[in-house]
């Protein structure tokens, strides 16, 4: 009923005879009389932001729980296993730097699953499956490349932890230096 009130008090009285005072006057008895109305306040409006931000909120823990139960991704998973932690990251994409992230593709042990080649082992004497892990911590083949990537961890100030410490942890805190040393690998000569 409070509208009613503004609409005929502001009706009745034209707007040129109405002075600031008098405007301002009007403003605070009908402030004071919506502060004792008995009828309850209600708020239906919600900002547009609030909703979006639900939304995705909402999405990324479906997104998170999906991830989390799904039995595939094993190598993905290993880099990023939690969903807004990948989403933070800017990936400079490139078909070495998805393989080493998804172990699909220019890995002979994705070769070999899929029948391309005879044999998954790398061929750095080693006898081990020429996967992901193999390659960025135990390769012999690739020594001098994660020499180079231990040098230049060490040297950022944020270095910490040892060595070979998680894939998740190589790529989140030192994403730049993840990608010199994929793209530093020719996978032609493994």
């Amino acid at each position: 009923m409070l509208e009613n009130d503004i609409c005929a008090q502001a009706v009745e009285l034209p707007a040129a005879l109405l002075t600031f005072i008098e405007w301002n006057e009007l403003a605070d008895r009908l402030a004071r009389a919506a502060a004792v109305e008995d009828e309850p306040v209600i708020y239906d409006k919600i900002p547009r932001e609030v909703i979006v931000t639900r939304v995705k909120e909402n999405g990324l823990k479906q997104w998170q729980q999906q991830w989390t139960s799904t039995g595939k991704g094993a190598v993905t998973k290993s880099f990023f296993s939690f969903v807004r932690n990948r989403l933070r990251q800017e990936l400079p994409v490139s078909p070495e730097l998805t393989s080493m992230l998804t172990g699909h593709g220019k890995l002979r042990s994705y070769f070999h699953r899929f029948g391309i080649t005879d044999d998954p082992t790398c061929p750095c004497a080693e006898a081990k499956d020429q996967t992901t892990d193999h390659l960025i911590f135990r390769c012999k083949k690739l020594r001098k490349q994660r020499t180079e990537i231990i040098k230049k961890k060490n040297k950022n100030k944020n270095a910490g932890g040892d060595w070979p410490m998680t894939s998740e942890k190589l790529v989140n805190n030192y994403l730049n230096i993840s990608v010199q040393f994929v793209n530093c690998i020719d996978f032609t000569e493994l």
